[in-house]
């Protein structure tokens, strides 16, 4: 009993902290606006942090939506899933 306890204590301290999304900007400003349901604060340093729900769409897609209007990333996650170096490659090129 006390094992079990124990376990589902850790998975749940193992969770994110804050349910939603988290970007990096590679040029750092801040800014604020609401993008498909999920309310986006940045700050100067060009750490983003996405609260609210948002609309269901995968991660790139979301990722591209974000990048076309903020601007690129070296970072984006949702609900503890990252984007690769590769991805975040192909999620960038929604800037140009």
């Amino acid at each position: 009993m006390l094992l079990t306890s124990l376990a589902l204590a850790a998975a749940l301290l193992a969770q994110p902290a804050v349910a939603g999304a988290a970007a990096t900007l590679v040029e750092p400003r801040e800014a604020r606006m609401t993008l498909d349901g999920r309310s986006w604060s940045c700050d100067s340093a060009g750490q983003c942090i996405g609260r609210g729900g948002g609309n269901t769409q995968p991660l790139m897609r979301e990722c591209r939506r974000f990048v076309a209007r903020f601007g690129a990333v070296s970072a984006f996650s949702r609900n503890g899933l990252a984007l690769t170096e590769a991805e975040l490659g192909q999620c960038n090129a929604a800037v140009a």
